[in-house]
């Protein structure tokens, strides 16, 4: 089978054969009807507004004399915005609601742009439906992205004001990934949260270092955890420290804590915060190889001649020639796609 993609499900490797398909240009749909939203303004504008509208010292000034917008509990802003990006924030804004209660809570934020109960519930059902896609087909492809590429720690580095502002924080530890991935070989794949108490920025990722190339020293730490009230222990890396300050380093050794549930903290917290998956460049999904009959074991499924199981040690070729038996060395030379 000539030029097929393979991906590892972190057990065994899978092989999609080619097929022929539709080609043709993706059909963008129509751009949203802008709207107007109200909402209550900014604490800061609110006490503004209040301290505006004061009496003099010395003078009494009733409600009645006061503007009109300062008699109401809230002072309202406008802003235009579309359907789309109000279902967006208030998606996130109910992130971990059980599904019935976000539903209602999305919709009782949206109903005042729909003029029926029918429209606002087509709708919703739609982005809800597209939501649950799109978390489904991110959270396969960074698990065959981990399993693919062996990344073998979950790391957490943490913002430190004393050693740079969020800004150079951001910039110098990408930077730092940056540089161990292109001179020691070094793979990443992460995201930025913010703390829920601090609102402190953190930047959690899987890691794959090379044997004998990790910088700096693991070195085991104790310190007392807020949330959970008592002492824990953790894994901290010396070089991080020096330069950025708390960090902590997990094993993913397949028992107490596996890929997928790396991954999923990953997803997680895109989800939670709108963010985005940074990758170290060549970090892809599949191999695109050709595939000897010799190294199948069997057809995935009956009823689907597309997919097919291989064993472990199946050849890897690369532009018609045979680079070996898959291995983190022949992967780092295979032509890599997504």
């Amino acid at each position: 089978m000539k030029k097929c993609k393979v991906y590892s499900d972190g057990s065994h490797y899978i092989a999609i054969r080619p097929t022929e398909g539709y080609s043709g240009p993706r059909r963008k749909p129509p751009p949203e009807e802008p709207i107007i939203v109200e909402e209550a303004a900014p604490s800061d504008v609110q006490n503004a507004v209040v301290e505006e509208c004061a009496a003099p010292q010395g003078q009494e000034q009733t409600c009645g004399d006061m503007p009109e917008q300062t008699q109401s509990e809230t002072v309202k802003e406008r802003h235009i915005s579309t359907r789309a990006d109000e279902f967006l924030k208030w998606y996130r804004e109910s992130y971990g609601m059980k599904k019935k209660e976000q539903y209602a809570f999305i919709a009782s934020k949206l109903a005042p742009y729909f003029e029926s109960d029918e429209a606002l519930h087509k709708y919703l059902d739609y982005k809800m439906e597209c939501k649950r896609r799109s978390e489904t087909a991110r959270r396969i492809r960074c698990q065959r992205r981990a399993a693919l590429h062996e990344l073998s720690y979950f790391a957490t580095f943490t913002y430190d004001d004393k050693k740079a502002t969020e800004k150079e924080f951001e910039k110098r530890l990408l930077t730092a990934l940056s540089n161990l991935a292109s001179r020691k070989g070094w793979k990443y794949m992460g995201t930025w949260e913010r703390g829920g108490d601090t609102d402190r920025l953190h930047f959690h990722a899987v890691l794959y270092i090379p044997e004998g190339k990790m910088v700096g020293k693991l070195e085991l730490k104790r310190d007392y955890d807020v949330k959970k009230k008592r002492m824990v222990e953790r894994m901290e890396n010396s070089f991080f420290w020096d330069r950025f300050g708390r960090n902590k380093f997990e094993l993913i050794d397949g028992t107490a804590l596996t890929i997928g549930t790396a991954v999923s903290y990953i997803i997680k917290y895109i989800e939670k915060s709108g963010g985005r998956i940074i990758c170290s460049k060549g970090l892809r999904t599949f191999i695109e190889t050709d595939i000897d009959n010799d190294d199948v074991v069997a057809q995935l499924r009956e009823d689907d001649d597309k997919k097919y199981l291989l064993f472990d040690d199946f050849k890897v070729y690369k532009d018609g020639k045979e680079l070996g038996a898959v291995t983190p060395g022949v992967l780092a030379q295979a032509k890599t796609v997504n």
